[in-house]
C-alpha cells in the first residue's frame, strides 16, 4: 500500500470516528460502518481504490505519544491487487526487526517500513484474511526506532463485512 492511501485511510477513519470536515489530497467515500470496521472508496490517478479498516480497540506504548494507529486491507482494482493487508504505527518502527500480528494460534510477520508493516508475499496476504475471516482479534507487536515496543490490539468484529463491501465497491 502507497504511503497516500495510508494517509487517506487514517484520515477517512479519523473523519468517521467523530471528527469535523477532513481534508485530503483525494476524494474518499465512506461506504459504511461494520461493527469495529469501516470501509471505504477512493478514486485515484492511478485508479479507484478500496479498503476496509479499524483502529485499535486496545494500545499499549509505554506511555509514548504516538500518531493514529490502523489495520487495513486494500484492494488495487486497476492493478490486479486483490488484497495488501497492512498496518500504521502511528510512530517510525525499527527497520530491523519485523512487526508481529498473531490472530488464534497463528503468527504473521511484517517488513516495515517507516511507520507501515506489509506482508511479504500475495499467499500469507490470503491466509491472513482466512484467520482475519475466522479470528476475534488480532494482536500486533512493532518495536520503534528509538526503542520501545508497541502492542495493539484490532477487533475482527465486523472485518469479513467491510471487507466484502471493499471488495464489491471495486469490483472483485
Amino acid at each position: 500500500m502507497n504511503r497516500m492511501t495510508l494517509c487517506a485511510a487514517a484520515l477517512a477513519l479519523a473523519g468517521a470516528a467523530g471528527a469535523s470536515s477532513v481534508a485530503t489530497a483525494q476524494e474518499q467515500e465512506r461506504i459504511d460502518a461494520f461493527q469495529y470496521w469501516s470501509a471505504f472508496t477512493s478514486q485515484r490517478p492511478e485508479g479507484k481504490v478500496c479498503w476496509a479498516a479499524t483502529k485499535p480497540s486496545d494500545q499499549d506504548f509505554g506511555g509514548k505519544n504516538r500518531g493514529e494507529v490502523f489495520l487495513m486491507i486494500t484492494v488495487y482494482p486497476d492493478t490486479g491487487v486483490d488484497t495488501e493487508v497492512s498496518i500504521l504505527s502511528g510512530y517510525d518502527y525499527d527497520e530491523s526487526r519485523t512487526v508481529q500480528a498473531k490472530i488464534g494460534s497463528q503468527t504473521f510477520s511484517f517488513f516495515a517500513v517507516k511507520d507501515g508493516a506489509w506482508l511479504e508475499t500475495r499467499n500469507e496476504e490470503q491466509q491472513i484474511v482466512t484467520a482475519m475471516r475466522r479470528g476475534a482479534k488480532a494482536t500486533v507487536t512493532g518495536y520503534a526506532a528509538g526503542g520501545g515496543r508497541s502492542t495493539d490490539t484490532f477487533s475482527l468484529l465486523g472485518f469479513t463485512a467491510a471487507y466484502n463491501a471493499a471488495k464489491k465497491a471495486c469490483g472483485r
